[in-house]
């Protein structure tokens, strides 16, 4: 014999007559009714006042809605399979994950309704009004639409590609962003500069389609996307934070990267051509011997990275933060965007400094390890936090220099000029002093 536990009983007794209260008067005033859960199906709500009313989780499959007003009504995950909504009133609604699966919603108003991951497949949307409305990830599938529908242009766009196909199409530059394109075909589409941040890739076909600078952040792909090696990489590389990511030698060469973590990312040859990579964490990265040419590395974080033998031709580096950064070898031209005070540093170090004037010269967290600056004029110039490592700076004038914190182990400082020099917490481990004239006037033995 079943035995029910008396809790159990008392909960759903509890249940029913809370149901058989709010429907005492309901329809027609449902107002912020608590529906949660209800079973409603095939319910009659034509006309009812149901704004604001909790009915998330309902079963309102094939329930009558019509010219009802649903104004910011809670209805997320509710089913509304077969449901009549003709000229139903959902401005506001809340519908995230609802099922509205063949409904029909004819003449309804869901202006500024929230419709993220609904499923609006095969629902009837003729002369509906969707302006504002969030249709984040929502399945368009089979939806009816009219040239009376009202709906944001981002949205009828996708609303096209998901049901005539976007294979081979020109969508260069499109708002894709948050569509729901699962199992769509856009193999060889023009998907160039394209805004996917946040759509729902899944199990689409986007073979050979030209993702050149095409937003990902955000995008959901599986095991069934497919979709070219490169752009997967591209993909993984913006949505999955890894500290020392291994890149070396890949092609990478026009993705958008902006505001990607790349911190201790071993580059070393990779092809960046082009590649987008504003405001990137690429401290402590291996960029030596990459291909950099007309790479958009603006506001990017470079600190102590190693760019030595990197192609940056055409490049912007406008606002790129260089500190301690390894610029030898490093190969700039005329179109390369870069700061008086990092093109001077990389002069130097390719260059060399030797006699050359560079009074009050910003050098600050320069990499100048090695470097002959022997002869040069350095007075007032600003080195702090330098790297002077092994620097030859005999006869070197650095009257007034501030050499705060700079490094300047086993450098060559024989007959420097350092009066008036600033060498707090300097660190001058194995440097040759031999008659060079100290910060206070004397001269060293």
């Amino acid at each position: 014999m079943l035995v029910v536990p008396l809790f159990l009983i008392f909960a759903v007794l509890g249940l029913a007559l809370h149901l058989r209260g709010v429907l005492a008067s309901c329809p027609p005033d449902c107002k912020e009714a608590d529906l949660q859960e209800a079973n409603l199906q095939g319910a009659d709500f034509q006309g009812a006042d149901l704004q604001m009313a909790h009915m998330s989780r309902a079963n309102l499959k094939e329930a009558n809605l019509q010219k009802a007003n649903l104004f910011f009504a809670e209805l997320q995950s509710a089913r509304l399979e077969e449901a009549d909504l003709r000229g139903a009133y959902l401005r506001g609604a809340l519908l995230h994950r609802a099922n509205l699966r063949g409904a029909d919603l004819r003449e309804a108003d869901l202006s500024g309704a929230r419709l993220l991951e609904a499923d609006l497949s095969s629902a009837d949307l003729r002369g509906a009004n969707l302006m504002y409305a969030d249709l984040t990830r929502a399945i368009l599938r089979d939806t009816v639409l009219d040239e009376n529908t009202q709906i944001d242009p981002k949205w009828r766009v996708i609303w096209d590609v998901v049901n005539r196909g976007g294979r081979g199409r020109d969508l260069s530059d499109a708002n894709l962003r948050g569509a729901g394109l699962r199992g769509v075909d856009l193999s060889g589409a023009n998907l160039r500069g394209a805004d996917l941040r946040d759509a729902d890739l899944s199990g689409a076909d986007l073979t050979g389609a030209d993702l050149w600078s095409a937003k990902l952040k955000g995008a959901i792909l599986d095991d069934a996307t497919r979709i070219d090696e490169k752009w997967r990489l591209v993909w993984q590389v913006v949505n999955q934070v890894t500290l020392g990511r291994d890149l070396a030698g890949t092609d990478l060469s026009g993705a958008y990267l902006r505001e990607v973590y790349l911190r201790e990312a071993n580059l070393q040859g990779a092809n960046l051509r082009q590649t987008i990579l504003v405001e990137a964490d690429l401290r402590r990265a291996d960029l030596s011997g990459a291909d950099l040419r007309g790479a958009d590395l603006r506001g990017a974080s470079l600190y102590q990275a190693s760019l030595r033998g990197a192609d940056l031709r055409g490049a912007n580096l406008t606002g790129t933060e260089l500190r301690s950064a390894d610029l030898r070898q490093v190969v700039l031209d005329d179109a390369t965007l870069i700061s008086d005070k990092w093109r001077l540093v990389w002069e130097l170090v390719n260059q060399g400094g030797a006699g050359r004037d560079l009074r009050q010269a910003n050098l600050s967290w320069a990499d100048l390890a090695g470097v002959d600056l022997s002869g040069a004029d350095l007075q007032g110039a600003i080195l702090r936090d330098a790297n002077l490592e092994g620097t030859r700076l005999v006869e070197t004038r650095l009257v007034d220099a501030n050499l705060e914190y700079a490094n300047l182990r086993q450098a060559d400082l024989r007959g420097a000029d350092l009066r008036g020099a600033n060498l707090e917490h300097a660190d001058l481990e194995g440097a040759n002093l031999q008659g060079a004239t100290m910060p206070d006037g004397t001269v060293h033995d």
